[in-house]
Formats: structure tokens, sequence, C-alpha cells
């Protein structure tokens, strides 16, 4: 008798990079083939085509049909509208209409696909391959990348709202009277002070009349302002220039009010960041856990979190769409 081997496949769309990944419907970590490539900001069409030649390409090289894939499922970026399978007013993926899931569907009929928004999708992935039993009824994941997501556990179950998008954390407004204006057209919101995008525009905005010293970043740029971005500006502060360091700072204090908002709306029991800023976790994190140790009710009226960083750093998107697919064909009542 021959036993044929079936697979998941799971997909994670961020503003920067798309990862898919495939793996044997056991969902072992070290099962895992994973494949990356930038996002592509062409067209509506040029996000599902390329999801579509990961997929493919993975399939090939492992020698595998694509009757032997019992499940996709599709993380991405948010809002999302889970019935027609499309991103709609979206802040970072180039349009703000994309549809997704029919274009994949066209190219693998009769495969169940599964639309989660990233942050969703995530708190799953969390779930699954590292959180502690007490640590899974109630549960956050928030991502800091080139923008700021999240995802909700509570008693148990996955909160979605009407149309999946209930834990859009990234867009609260932190800051009403902000003159910085998010990419989803709002002033003020979350993002716009502690995502990656938020902190290179922190810095634009004020380097031209700090009194701080900005040498060492100046230095690393070249002196070409246009060169700025997230990832020098942290290494600038590991440098000691005085001016990244007062950046990161107001990058940090709005993660304080971020955690403090997040908790009081959801009261968890643990927040798991990750996410590509979160590389430089160091530099952010340990000041958030102090705060939330010592003096916690300046943020929070609730018990406060568990704060972690989860080891999959920005990886975890597309191990919360396996997840996903994994959860789905159990029936996993996690999931309405």
């Amino acid at each position: 008798m021959i036993i044929i081997k079936e697979f998941i496949v799971g997909a994670d769309i961020g503003g920067t990079w798309i990862r898919v990944s495939l793996c044997t419907s056991d969902l072992k970590e070290e099962n895992i083939i994973t494949k990356v490539a930038q996002t592509p900001k062409d067209n509506e069409f040029s996000i599902s085509n390329t999801v579509i030649s990961l997929i493919t390409q993975l399939l090939i090289e492992n020698n595998i049909d694509k009757e032997q894939v019992l499940g996709i499922g599709l993380a991405s970026a948010g809002p999302l509208d889970a019935e027609t399978g499309e991103v709609f007013n979206n802040a970072n993926l180039g349009f703000k209409e994309i549809p997704l899931k029919k274009p994949i569907q066209e190219r693998f009929p009769g495969v169940p696909i599964y639309l989660i928004n990233d942050g969703n999708a995530s708190v799953l992935g969390v779930h699954y391959f590292e959180a502690s039993d007490d640590e899974k009824d109630n549960l956050v994941y928030i991502t800091v990348s080139t923008g700021i997501g999240g995802g909700v556990i509570c008693n148990g179950h996955l909160l979605l709202g009407k149309d999946g998008n209930a834990a859009e954390i990234g867009h609260g407004i932190v800051n009403r009277q902000s003159n910085f204006q998010c990419n989803c057209g709002a002033y003020g919101c979350w993002e716009v002070y502690s995502s990656a995008t938020g902190v290179k525009n922190l810095a634009l905005d004020a380097i031209k009349t700090t009194k701080l010293s900005s040498k060492i970043l100046m230095y690393m740029i070249d002196n070409d302002e246009s060169k700025i971005t997230a990832k020098e500006i942290f290494q600038a502060k590991r440098g000691g220039d005085k001016f990244s360091k007062s950046v990161i700072e107001q990058c940090i204090f709005y993660i304080k009010v971020g955690v403090g908002l997040v908790n009081n709306y959801y009261d968890c029991t643990s927040i798991y960041f990750g996410g590509a800023m979160m590389k430089d976790h160091d530099l952010i994190l340990p000041p958030v856990i102090e705060q939330f140790n010592t003096d916690p009710v300046l943020f929070t009226i609730n018990h406060p979190p568990k704060i972690k960083v989860t080891k999959f750093l920005d990886a975890i998107g597309v191990m919360g769409a396996l997840t996903l697919v994994k959860y789905k064909l159990e029936g996993n009542p996690i999931i309405p």
C-alpha cells in the first residue's frame, strides 16, 4: 500500500516581505520549508501572483502534486473582507483594494483557502508553537514592523469581529493632536509613532531642528537624510547617538501606551511581540517590561501582562498561517 503524504501551505503577506511555507500536515516545525520575496506593489494582482509563484516553486522543488495539498492559509496585513477574500483600505501594501483569494483559488481549484488578518494568524502561531498552557486562553500578539498589528485570543477563542479585523490595534489613536498622518489617512495612530515607518518619519521630522547630536547617524548615512530608516536609527543608538536615542525613547513611550490600552481592552495573561523591529528588542522592550513590573497603573488599570518576544520574530506570521489551516482542518474550537 502506497501512503501519499499530505501537506499544508501558509503565506504571510506584509508591507515589505511575502513569506510562503510548506509543511507536512502534522505541522512539525522541523518540516517547514519557506521561500521569501519582497512585496511587489506594481498593481493589484502583483501580490497574489507572487504568492502563486512561491507556492508553485515549493511544490515543484519538493516533487509535490497540488492534489497533496490539504489547504492554504493566507495571512495578510488588513483590513480584510473575509467573505470576498479581498484586502480593503490598506495602509502598507501599495493599493487600497487587493484581491487575494480569488486569483489563488483559480490557480489551485479544489484546495480550501482560508484568509485571516496577519496579526490573528500570528497569535495562532504563538498559541501552537510556543505559548505555555497557562497563557493559551488569554493571549495577545503584537507585530512591530512596517506597521503595527495585533491578534487576540480571549477566553480560549480567537477574536475576529464582523469582518475579521477585531484587533487592528496599530490604528488606535494615541495622540489626537498629532501632526503625523498615518498611511490609513488618520492622524495620531499608534503606528505613526512606534512602527519602523513611524520611527523613520519621527527622525526625518525632527532632525533639521534638533539640538541633540546626530553625528553618528549622519556619518552612517553619508549625510543623506533620504537614507534614514529605523535600522540605521537603532544602529546609531547602539553607537551612542543622542538624537537617535531620543527618537527611540519616543517610540518606546507609545509602546507603553499601546500595551496599556491592549491590556485594558483584553485583560491578557501574556503579550508576545514580533516583527522586524523586534530584532532590536533589547533596546525597546526592557523599559516597557520594567514599566509594567514596577508601575503599571500609569498605563493600565488591569493586572499587567507578561511581556515576551516570540522566538520566531518576523517569521511567526507564516507559521500562524500554517496553524490556521491545521486548526481549520481539525475543527479546533479556538477558531469560530
